[in-house]
């Protein structure tokens, strides 16, 4: 995989989290949805860093993260 590939991901799964912010209010439904991402947020790096031990963890789960100003466009 390449460093683009990584970036799409990442965004994928940033605009999941935009959109679960959008529709559930808060409620419980949507704290399962996100634990459901951040499984999956998991998994996906555990491979990746098995494929790539320079894979940057830190990083990754901070694109995954919408910023401030994206959740404040998205409500």
């Amino acid at each position: 995989m390449t460093k683009k590939h990584f970036i799409k991901i990442a965004r994928i799964l940033k605009n999941e989290r935009l959109a679960i912010q959008q529709f559930s209010n808060g409620d419980e439904e949507g704290e399962l949805i996100e634990n459901v991402i951040m499984s999956i947020e998991n998994a996906l790096i555990v491979m990746f860093k098995n494929n790539n031990q320079n894979f940057d963890v830190a990083k990754f789960k901070q694109a995954t993260q919408p910023t401030e100003e994206e959740k404040r466009l998205a409500i």
